[in-house]
């Protein structure tokens, strides 16, 4: 590289930093997930007069809420926390499972609990046993919200690479700066009031000076457990499977390579088309995306041989891969403790805290609780 252009790279890279762009907002959110949309949903509704502002590292609207979180295995497992969802959202939508899980093992599926023994269950797999709850996520918002969703998250949101976070002491009565955020592009976001609904362990890595943060705030962010996994849905154009269930079909008979999760909506008549559901958790570290390739044809395999012919007969198909699809482990006396040091800190989404008879709930429960 010459010189002239090496000076002209600098003096460019100098002049952007120079020109760092700063904006001050009472509430900003960081996240793409349900819990981030409906806290600014709800702090729209709550303080319309104040600023709130919608950090994502990736495009969000409804459509894609809807393919996350309608498409694929069921994430909600429990009675108890549907019963307390209707108690929150007085319009939701929630429909169990007609069946208990089954398991496929020597050419026909059997139920769990009874005299045949199913492959033996990777780490996160018990979860999906219980009899599982579809959402519809209109009924978790009203109906002008819904309508205007993407307007409201064109209006409030934006895409951001952040650079790092970190907590300051607010030197203004006004604008009290508790929070700064800066991004890959030199520009600043300062917040009175952060909510964060990304992996506590993700958040933890982007703070700044970790020697003057709390040991309640390390623990919560650094024990949390994560969990990758690549969802998968079809529309197929015939009925394949009659039952509304979630069936474990083992990736191998002869390794314990963990389970394909399946299941199957009623089929629709009048489209003439029945979704079906994936879920295969990822226990790599780093997967490399040649072995998620690699992952997804198995399982093209493997279902063929369970439901002749069902690849044939995919008209449409989505797949999401998600470092962080499940959050577990979340020490809820730890996050009450924090909200105590840093009151302007809040976790959600699948790290929120829950009240005391909610603590063994997990994912979407937490999200929605």
């Amino acid at each position: 590289m010459s010189f002239g252009l090496l000076k002209h790279f600098k003096d460019s890279k100098s002049g952007a930093a120079d020109k760092v762009s700063s904006k001050h907002y009472r509430h900003i959110i960081i996240g793409q997930d349900l819990g981030a949309v409906l806290r600014l949903v709800e702090i729209r509704k709550s303080f319309p007069d104040e600023s709130v502002r919608l950090i994502t590292s990736r495009p969000i609207n409804r459509q894609n809420l809807i393919e996350n979180y309608e498409f694929g295995v069921s994430h909600l497992r429990s009675a108890s926390a549907v019963e307390a969802i209707y108690r929150k959202f007085h319009n939701a939508k929630i429909m169990p499972q007609q069946k208990e899980a089954s398991f496929y093992k020597d050419g026909k599926f059997h139920d769990f609990g009874g005299r045949a023994k199913s492959m033996e269950l990777q780490t996160g797999e018990d979860f999906f046993i219980g009899k599982g709850y579809k959402l519809e996520l209109a009924g978790l918002f009203s109906t002008e919200d819904w309508e205007n969703l993407d307007q409201i998250l064109k209006d409030h949101s934006e895409i951001r690479i952040f650079e790092a976070i970190e907590k300051t002491t607010p030197d203004e009565l006004v604008d009290k700066k508790e929070w700064r955020l800066s991004f890959k592009d030199f520009s600043i976001l300062t917040a009175e009031n952060l909510y964060v609904s990304l992996s506590p362990k993700k958040f933890l890595n982007l703070l700044q000076n970790k020697e003057q943060l709390t040991p309640e705030l390390i623990d919560v962010c650094s024990s949390v457990r994560v969990q990758a996994a690549i969802s998968v849905t079809w529309k197929l154009n015939k009925e394949i499977y009659p039952e509304e269930k979630t069936l474990f079909i083992p990736q191998s008979m002869t390794h314990e390579w963990g389970h394909f999760l399946v299941e199957f909506e009623s089929y629709n008549y009048q489209n003439k088309e029945q979704l079906c559901h994936v879920l295969f958790l990822i226990h790599e570290e780093e997967p490399q995306s040649e072995d998620l390739a690699a992952k997804i044809k198995l399982m093209k395999r493997v279902l063929d041989r369970v439901f002749p012919d069902i690849e044939k007969h995919i008209s449409k198909e989505y797949i999401r891969f998600d470092d962080e699809m499940f959050i577990s482990d979340v020490k809820d006396a730890a996050i009450e403790q924090m909200a105590f040091d840093f009151p302007t800190l809040r976790f959600l989404g699948q790290a929120a805290p829950m009240s005391a008879d909610h603590t063994q709930e997990k994912f979407l429960s937490r999200v929605l609780l």
